[in-house]
């Protein structure tokens, strides 16, 4: 299947450039949690929490190649949607870093949720009154959005990030339509064992494009965030060759393609 190599190799790629970043970083060490150990980072700082976002990104898109090799499109819609949410937040998380900003209570409040315990009384679930109030998407997208650094107008930029958020949200609760992409053949009947072979799998192997080549540019920034010069020039030269082999590049003018979108007419 076209581009399905060069997706591997650059998933190996950035596998490679994610060693590289993390040896530096202190390990997380055992930590009491009720009556046993787990493992917990005990500094609760923005390069850890990318770190973890950019592991998840990466391992995200490398299972997202595995169920695109053999055609399990509704389940790979789903990942799209997790890997969305992860490079947006580690743009948000490394603002203040790469930009030289002052964090934002969003990011602090951002970060004492995301190193919260899940469960305040470990031995029993039920009995445990703690709650995750995770910070609301529209305000990590505010902050993304009045950065120096965007291209796009604030209004525009939040607008593209939940135009981007909701082509995918259908494939995680379960969407009529979404779920009737499912049903193809003479017979109109479901494919319940993944949709190799049909214009489906092309649809999203294309589609992966996108999802590699926003985990090369998140990796860019992660090893900004770190101070890692080589890995930095080691992934641009691989974006170079990455839009070579695919014949594709990223390299457009988004405050262009949002003006393009917007003058589109809806179909009546």
């Amino acid at each position: 299947m076209e581009f399905m190599h060069i997706y591997q190799e650059t998933n190996q790629f950035l596998v490679k450039c994610f060693d590289e970043m993390e040896k530096p970083i202190p390990s997380p060490v055992p930590t009491k949690i009720g009556s046993g150990f787990a493992l917990r980072y005990n500094i609760h700082r923005l390069e850890i929490a990318i770190i973890q976002k950019l592991a998840r990104y990466i391992s995200g898109l490398n299972a997202s190649l595995l169920l695109l090799e053999a055609g399990y499109t509704q389940e790979i819609g789903a990942l799209f949607r997790t890997l969305d949410e992860f490079h947006e937040d580690i743009i948000f998380l490394a603002l203040p870093i790469v930009c030289g900003i002052e964090a934002t209570d969003t990011h602090k409040k951002y970060l004492e949720q995301f190193f919260q315990e899940e469960l305040d009384n470990p031995e029993n679930a039920i009995l445990s009154t703690q709650k995750r109030e995770p910070i609301p998407r529209k305000k990590i997208r505010a902050v993304i959005a009045s950065s120096e650094k965007n291209p796009l107008n604030p209004y525009d930029s939040q607008e593209l990030s939940r135009t981007i958020s909701q082509a995918y949200s259908g494939y995680v609760h379960g969407a009529s339509c979404h779920i009737c992409e499912m049903i193809l053949g003479e017979h109109l009947r479901y494919h319940l064992s993944g949709m190799p072979g049909t214009y489906r799998q092309r649809e999203f192997i294309y589609n992966y494009w996108d999802y590699a080549y926003r985990g090369l540019i998140t990796t860019v920034l992660a090893a900004k965030v770190f101070g890692d010069g080589e890995v930095v020039d080691k992934v641009y030269h691989f974006i170079n060759y990455f839009e070579e082999k695919t014949g594709d590049t990223g390299t457009g003018d988004a405050e262009k393609l949002m003006k393009r979108i917007k003058r589109k007419k809806p179909n009546k």
